[in-house]
């Protein structure tokens, strides 16, 4: 390992020494929901569709259980209008429900991306994105008590209220911009980007009064290297801010071919600043793979959790998508008679986002 790849895993470990808040709704496998991420990241893998489903359960010991699942589809199409580049298309559906309250939140966002190679070589690439979202969220507040309800020794749902908001159900649409750039040395792939949510700041209040959400930034970046004929790591970390509350993610996956029936093995370690350990552990067979991480509360809260803090599964399946009448088939021949043998196609990643 040379003194670039060196100082590039220091540089990450660097980012996971930041402070971050007490409680949020995490996700510890945010490199498997790589469009939710950053927008930017659409289309940016080595296959023309990509899939992917998560399931997250998040303090199920302390408290009635935050649950959230999600999933996403995204592809490519070459795009030889614009030198060598391509085109990504994607969607993503999200949804948790958290606390007793029921609060409930829906996500449909529509993503796309322009991808273009920076240099002849076609070494080093920038990916910009935008993401288009649709949000609900709802609340029963009939699973809910408010102050106005205390009888003089208890609270009690029976008694009328005066606290109900105006609605308990609202929409609004969310927008997101992004940024990511990969740049390939040999065996080995760097990759680091950014992205804002909330650009518009729309306002989420259930009450005639205006809340708007603040702006988010999320900073994420990582490498991938060979280290021998049959092993890869992965190191990464996201760093997410929103107001007053931010979260860290640091880590690394090994990625193992074992020779068995083409299984690969992907094992690592993850850190949440403060917060959690996260071991992970899964496999990769074909264009399926699986992975199941756990996190270890290590917090404050520890003695009340029992150190158990969540587990996260996530599924992701590709295609490689070679239908001949497909639109991505018919750009592509439309850009090798346009420009003969100098003709590019998307770049071969490594290994799989």
């Amino acid at each position: 390992m040379n003194k670039y790849k060196i100082l590039f895993i220091v540089f990450i470990i660097f980012l996971g020494l930041k402070h971050v808040s007490a409680q949020q709704v995490y996700s510890s496998q945010f490199y498997s929901m790589p469009v939710y991420l950053n927008p930017a990241l659409t289309g940016n893998s080595d296959y023309n569709i990509r899939t992917g489903v998560n399931y997250r359960n998040q303090w199920n010991s302390v408290t009635t259980p935050f649950v959230s699942e999600s999933a996403f589809i995204d592809g490519k199409m070459s795009f030889p209008y614009f030198g060598a580049s391509w085109l990504g298309i994607g969607g993503v559906f999200f949804t948790d429900k958290a606390g007793k309250g029921g609060l409930k939140t829906n996500q449909l966002m529509l993503t796309s991306s322009l991808n273009k190679s920076l240099n002849r070589a076609n070494t080093l690439f920038i990916h910009g994105g935008l993401g288009i979202e649709l949000v609900n969220k709802s609340v029963d507040y009939n699973k809910l008590i408010f102050g106005d309800q205390w009888d003089g020794t208890i609270f009690s749902q029976g008694k009328p209220t005066e606290e109900l908001p105006k609605t308990q159900s609202l929409f609004y649409l969310d927008f997101s911009l992004g940024v990511a750039f990969t740049y390939f040395k040999g065996r080995t792939r760097y990759f680091w980007g950014m992205s804002a949510s909330h650009l518009n700041q729309p306002n989420e209040s259930f009450y005639e009064i205006t809340n708007n959400l603040k702006r988010s930034y999320n900073f994420h970046g990582g490498i991938e290297t060979k280290l021998s004929s049959r092993l890869y790591i992965r190191p990464e970390f996201m760093y997410k801010n929103e107001y007053l509350t931010s979260e860290v993610v640091i880590g690394a996956n090994f990625i193992m071919a074992t020779g068995d029936k083409g299984i690969i093995l992907h094992y690592g370690v993850w850190y949440r600043n403060k917060e959690d350990i996260i071991p992970t552990i899964g496999f990769q067979k074909n264009r399926f793979k699986f992975l199941i991480s756990y996190d270890i509360d290590v917090s404050a809260l520890q003695l009340t959790s029992a150190n158990k803090g969540g587990v996260e599964i996530s599924l992701n399946y590709n295609y490689n998508y070679s239908n001949p009448r497909s639109v991505t088939r018919l750009v592509r021949k439309r850009k090798a008679k346009k420009l003969g043998d100098k003709a590019i196609s998307c770049p071969k990643f490594t290994n799989e986002d």
